[in-house]
């Protein structure tokens, strides 16, 4: 019988080879990695030196007030407001969308049998596939109507639960006094719900992947004890996971507060005379809605208060971003281990203490939303059920009897009932999760589908433009096609090096640098991507027609866009290739030809269905973006012979068409948004099909 020798892991190879082309070959891909490390400095020194005049001239009272004027001879910035409402929204995506996501996590990786496990993953995956812009036009037309109104969600809500300020009818402005909110549908709340949904891919997405790495005898041994699978889940499973779990949370929170184009519908739109408040349901703006609703407002006197607000938004986001992908990374990484030091379990004991009082101290901090007297009742009996589990623990070691009324109130699981029904209702509401999450998609594509298409087929939708009757998007389809095809061209060279870099020749601290960077370029919002192309390219007026006064121009959107697909094609690449099996590279040396025609002629076309993959998805994402262009192509009534001049495109007309009211126009919209929503997900159905099996199959061969 013959024994196979176990597969040893592949080693890096030296960065110097000895064949001059080989050499070549990796100065090549060292370049390209470099330049993804060079994109995300160059982000972060363009935004500094642009926004240096405003915090040399507003100091700390640009983040300290909320007056934002700009008069013939007084300009006044302030962005509490901005950080405020960002923030809140994105509380309240992470309290309603995390709940949800946690939830469907668990279904997937605990519950779900395998022949439904697939398809409820594939379709929430298919909600990141969704443009914001569309997420934007449906809250505006589906959504917020059913928010706001005399009957609508926030009035019930606010009559309901009006004792809880957060709900309250009334704000009040700089002069103290009382104002009514309108209950538009259009507020904090609205933009909140939105963006719940949209953080709803990733969270379920990371923490299904973490949840899966813990181990099964975690799982076994608590019912192994006689536990319910509820429990299991809440003593084994999350506990386990819970570094993962957090992050891809922490991620979430960095997605909806970067989130522009979907939020810029839907908040409103903030007032100088109005600051924070604690009731949800009046308007304001988030840092990114502001910045993309300021870009008919960019002039010499508001550059460098609008750069300001990008380079807040692009620290906070930074910051967010590492921490998640920190708190994530250790977790896949995780390893069970016995031996801990000192040093270990002095902050495993901060850490319980820091568990134990948070909650209680986020309740206090909540109260402006809660009410002091809801905040107090909350920690009361949340202090209440502690001390009774504390009193057990003593009586039970000094051997002493404790009431079973009272035990049962500080651990309810010490009764088989309460263990057994709560297995039952959490098994519902788990369920549930998952077939809300998947409620928007579906509420989406058929309403996109049944009033759309008809539109499609009217006569010059598909042909026309807007300068000339029939009216149509003909011109906005072609404009996205050519700069989603120019930023490919720009952005998919560097991708692929940079990933070859990575898999075949990179190691040690340079690599996990350009790793780094590449997973930190990919969680800055497009809207940083917009100001930064802006800055450098459109106001030196590179591309832009001499001979016209506008400087914005197509090819500037191209490289914006092109940017944006840099991080998603290098992690692709660099994932897909070490897939490739290390004896078919040796198969390919033994032959005696250079790594550089081994790589080039073996081992990406034995990969090339996953290469693609990520291309297209690449192609996909950067088909639906709406905030770099902007402030770049800026959008056009018609196809104009050069893309040195302004250039239409799909998400453009939507997002500049948002105040239409004639129903027609209205008509047109959703054309364009099934449009735009067919292009999109052909690519992204179209790749998962073709290229489903096609990997395994020739890797294997």
């Amino acid at each position: 019988m013959s024994v196979e020798a176990p597969l040893k892991p592949r080693k890096k190879s030296s960065s110097f080879i000895s064949n001059p082309g080989d050499n070549v070959f990796v100065i090549i891909t060292v370049i390209f990695a470099l330049i993804v490390i060079s994109l995300v400095i160059i982000f972060a020194v363009n935004l500094l030196t642009g926004s240096w005049d405003s915090i040399v001239k507003n100091g700390i009272s640009y983040y300290t007030t909320i007056e934002w004027s700009i008069t013939n001879d007084t300009y006044v910035f302030g962005a509490l407001n901005f950080i405020y409402a960002s923030l809140v929204t994105s509380v309240i995506a992470l309290i309603i969308g995390g709940a949800i996501s946690i939830g469907s996590a668990i279904f997937l990786a605990e519950y779900a049998p395998p022949w439904l496990r697939t398809p409820i993953a594939f379709m929430i995956e298919l909600l990141a596939a969704i443009p914001s812009i569309i997420y934007g036009f449906w809250g505006v037309q589906i959504l917020s109507p059913i928010l706001g109104g005399p009957d609508g969600v926030e009035k019930f809500l606010s009559k309901v639960l009006g004792f809880l300020p957060m709900f309250g009818d009334k704000v009040t402005n700089t002069f103290g006094k009382d104002v009514n909110v309108s209950f538009s549908g259009r507020d904090i709340f609205c933009a909140g719900i939105i963006l719940s949904i949209m953080i709803i891919p990733i969270v379920t997405s990371i923490a299904r992947d973490v949840l899966r790495t813990v181990p099964d005898s975690q799982r076994e041994g608590m019912l192994a004890m006689g536990a319910t699978r509820w429990q299991a889940i809440t003593k084994a499973v999350l506990p386990y996971g819970k570094g993962g779990i957090i992050g891809a949370l922490i991620l979430g929170l960095g997605r909806a507060i970067g989130e522009t184009v979907a939020v810029a519908y839907l908040i409103g739109g903030a007032s100088s005379f109005i600051g924070p408040n604690s009731s949800i349901f009046y308007s304001s703006e988030t840092l990114p809605a502001k910045i993309s609703n300021s870009y008919g407002e960019i002039t010499k006197d508001t550059q460098s208060a609008i750069i300001q607000l990008g380079f807040t938004l692009f620290v906070i986001t930074l910051v967010v971003n590492m921490i998640a992908r920190a708190m994530v990374g250790s977790q896949v990484m995780r390893r069970p281990s016995t031996n801990q030091n000192s040093i270990s379990n002095i902050f495993g004991q901060l850490g319980k203490w820091f568990g134990f009082f948070f909650f209680p101290l986020a309740i206090m901090v909540l109260s402006i939303y809660l009410s002091l007297a809801v905040s107090l009742i909350i920690v009361g009996i949340w202090t209440i059920v502690k001390a009774l589990r504390f009193l057990e623990v003593r009586a039970a070691t000094q051997g002493k009897p404790f009431p079973r009324p009272l035990a049962l109130i500080g651990n309810p699981n010490k009764s088989y009932g309460f263990r057994k029904n709560s297995d039952k209702l959490m098994t519902v509401l788990i369920s549930l999760a998952s077939v809300i999450a998947i409620i928007p998609l579906a509420s989406i594509l058929i309403l996109v589908t049944v009033k759309g298409l008809p539109i499609v087929f009217q006569d010059g939708f598909l042909t026309g433009n807007q300068r000339v009757s029939p009216y149509g998007i003909g011109h906005a389809i072609l404009g996205t096609l050519i700069m989603t095809g120019l930023g490919a061209v720009i952005g998919i060279p560097v991708g692929i090096l940079a990933g070859i870099y990575l898999s075949e020749f990179g190691r040690g601290r340079f690599a996990n640098l350009v790793r780094y960077t590449a997973d930190v370029l990919q969680g800055i919002p497009s809207i940083i991507m917009g100001i930064v192309v802006y800055t450098i390219v459109v106001q030196a007026r590179w591309f832009s027609d001499p001979n016209l006064t506008s400087p914005y121009n197509g090819i500037a959107a191209s490289i914006a866009l092109g940017i944006m697909i840099v991080p998603i094609i290098t992690r692709n690449t660099e994932e897909i290739l070490k897939l490739v099996p290390n004896n078919i590279r040796e198969a390919a040396l033994a032959l005696g030809i250079p790594r550089w025609q081994a790589v080039v002629t073996v081992i990406i076309p034995a990969a090339f269905s996953g290469v693609m993959t990520g291309i297209i998805l690449g192609l996909a994402r950067i088909a639906g973006e709406t905030a770099p262009l902007l402030l770049t192509a800026r959008g056009n009534s018609y196809l104009p012979d050069s893309l040195q001049q302004q250039y239409p495109a799909v998400t453009l007309y939507i997002f500049l068409q948002q105040n239409a009211n004639k129903p027609e126009e209205i008509d047109r919209l959703w054309g364009a948004a099934f449009m735009l929503v067919l292009m999109i997900m052909v690519l992204t159905l179209g790749v998962r099909y073709l290229t489903r099996n096609k990997l395994g199959t020739r890797l294997s061969n």
